[in-house]
């Protein structure tokens, strides 16, 4: 939970950072914000980044899908990026469209589909991962 708190303090400190837009559930948000160029860099070992790649009802479908699930997202340190001047590498991976992309703290892709994904899926996902099977042991 410190980590938690912690990693919630520098993202909102980070100008990079800032939200466009936040997703909120109680008095957690989720910060959500267009991906740059440095962002997933910046974000490496401190967060995990859910990136939403394109425009219209698909895109606001999932956001709306993320909100529901906000908490446990906070929780697993989850930042959700969108469409933006730094998606052009992962745009080389998925092609245009819509696409969802879950990446680890360590700069790798764990998920990636062109389809609407379910935040359990997500959340499941990432409490497989050894990393944060660890920070639930703190």
């Amino acid at each position: 939970m410190r980590q938690a708190c912690l990693t919630a303090l520098f993202l909102a400190s980070a100008p990079a950072m800032s939200p466009a837009d936040t997703m909120r559930s109680g008095a957690m948000t989720l910060s959500v914000t267009p991906i740059q160029p440095d962002t997933l860099t910046k974000l490496q070992w401190t967060s995990r980044p859910v990136v939403v790649l394109g425009e219209g009802p698909e895109v606001e479908a999932q956001l709306d899908a993320l909100r529901t699930e906000t908490p446990a997202l906070v929780e697993r340190q989850v930042v959700v990026l969108t469409e933006g001047p730094g998606a052009a590498d992962l745009r080389d991976r998925v092609g245009t469209g819509f696409a969802v992309l879950l990446i680890g703290k360590d700069g790798g892709v764990k998920l990636s589909q062109t389809t609407l994904v379910d935040p359990a899926q997500i959340i499941s996902l990432i409490d497989t991962m050894p990393m944060r099977q660890r920070e639930a042991d703190d």
